[in-house]
């Protein structure tokens, strides 16, 4: 464990390296990108875990940082693992609307006037507070996480309006996405991933295409996504050369008319602590729920694509009739089933509406 993360944006280089030294100097463990991220495609993994294993998140605050997508989705992960936030603010610019999400009632250290080195050693006293009270509190820290690993608790699936019902927002369920698929699966990165701004706006235009998986506490710990692919889109993603950063609305088509469609599951994963046969039922049973209402208005799906990042999902898709065609020109297992007819599994055949309407599609 590192006493602090931090968080800076890359112009802002000099005063994070300053911030970085002059703590270690004072006894206090830092994490830093450019000497301890893991380089290569595991880099974005490597951060969300760092921030997760660190007591206190620092935050260069400037106008750079503000403008920032990488640091506001560090800042999401902070917040999301319950880290405290630790502004410090070099600059005398404002908070933008993303930002204030998250910092408005957060206090924040002012640097404004030099010497910096000044400013940086009242945050290393603040800091060696919040690192006192985490070594006193270590062993009931260590209970608490021993008691919620693996909870038994009901998970339960819910779409984008409930969400927002909840008081989430578009930008927060995107950065959760995001930050969900950097925990699940190593080695993937932006031109896989994307980026959460890109999410946001498909996710806003396309709920109905998103379910999401929450624990006791709200929280999102497992989606599916999918989305509805061009025939030239999908015959590219078959092959492997499609990346997920890639579809746009150019490549896909609006799952509104009655007709067939070519399915591309964008997502559909499950955080660690929470995966077991309860939730990957409840997750897959409302996938298949959500295809039996697109079929009762004519909606229906000719085949399915995914490409597959991790081992469980492999082995589920495989218990849905998927087979491996190809790997992806940049990360992950391409996937494929053909869908007319269903493939004649045990699972679908407990739907038998949904079995008996794409029987019927396909004569």
């Amino acid at each position: 464990m590192h006493d602090c993360f931090i968080s800076y944006s890359h112009q802002d280089t000099k005063i994070a390296v300053a911030v970085q030294s002059i703590l270690e100097q004072n006894g206090i463990r830092c994490w830093i990108d450019f000497r301890d991220a893991t380089p290569g495609v595991d880099y974005a993994a490597s951060i969300v875990r760092a921030i997760k294993s660190s007591i206190v998140f620092v935050l260069v605050l400037s106008q750079n940082s503000t403008t920032s997508v990488h640091v506001l989705n560090e800042i999401n992960s902070a917040v999301n693992a319950g880290i405290t936030v630790l502004p410090f603010k070099v600059d005398k610019s404002e908070l933008n609307d993303s930002m204030e999400y998250y910092l408005g009632r957060t206090h924040w250290m002012d640097a404004l006037t030099p010497p910096l080195e000044e400013h940086i050693l009242k945050l290393a006293d603040t800091i060696r507070l919040y690192k006192d009270k985490a070594t006193s509190d270590s062993d009931f820290t260590q209970k608490q996480k021993t008691s919620t690993q693996g909870r038994s608790a009901p998970c339960r699936m819910l779409k984008y309006q409930d969400l927002l019902a909840l008081g989430y927002t578009s930008s927060s369920i995107a950065l959760q996405l995001v930050e969900n698929d950097y925990i699940n699966c190593n080695g993937i990165g932006l031109e896989n991933e994307g980026t959460a701004q890109q999410w946001e706006e498909y996710l806003q235009d396309n709920s109905e295409t998103f379910q999401y998986l929450v624990n006791e506490s709200n929280k999102i710990v497992g989606d599916w996504s999918i989305v509805a692919l061009s025939k030239e889109a999908f015959n590219m993603a078959k092959n492997g050369e499609l990346l997920e950063a890639d579809i746009d609305i150019d490549k896909t088509e609006m799952i509104c008319f009655p007709g067939m469609y070519h399915g591309y599951i964008l997502t559909c994963s499950i955080l660690p602590e929470y995966r077991n046969m309860k939730n990957y039922n409840v997750l897959v049973e409302s996938f298949l729920i959500q295809l039996e209402e697109y079929a009762e208005n004519g909606i229906y799906f000719k085949n399915w694509c995914m490409n597959v990042f991790s081992k469980e999902v492999e082995a589920l898709v495989k218990q849905l009739g998927f087979k491996y065609l190809t790997n992806n020109k940049v990360f992950g297992k391409i996937y494929f089933c053909d869908f007319l007819p269903l493939p004649n599994l045990p699972i679908y055949q407990k739907h038998p509406t949904l079995v008996e309407r794409y029987q019927n599609a396909g004569i």
